[in-house]
């Protein structure tokens, strides 16, 4: 596909990246170009199926979270304050605490 034309649905803009054949397990990989084009918004390892009344298959990327980590996620307060930490670490706001012990005490 060269011409990069711009289709709108439901107030979203799709562009065609790729033509795909069905294979003889009635399988499509997506392929090279579309990962590319995904891969900017995190590590997708699964896709939500919509099915449009004109036959449209719309894939919305997902990425799982492992259950033993859910718990941070039902806790806006907390994901908030955890992606500040991380903020904080990689401008180099660190400290060193000599005794962990008395740092939860305090």
């Amino acid at each position: 596909m060269t011409k990069k034309e711009l289709i709108e649905k439901n107030n979203q803009q799709f562009i065609p990246v790729d033509i795909k054949s069905i294979d003889s397990k009635n399988r499509i990989t997506l392929g090279e170009k579309v990962i590319k084009q995904i891969s900017g918004q995190g590590r997708v390892n699964q896709f939500q199926v919509f099915l449009g009344q004109e036959g449209d298959i719309l894939l919305r990327p997902l990425t799982a979270i492992p259950s033993r980590e859910a718990w941070i996620y039902e806790k806006p307060e907390l994901i908030g304050k955890i992606r500040k930490g991380l903020q904080e670490a990689k401008e180099g706001k660190t400290e060193i605490i000599e005794d962990f012990d008395q740092f939860l005490a305090e």
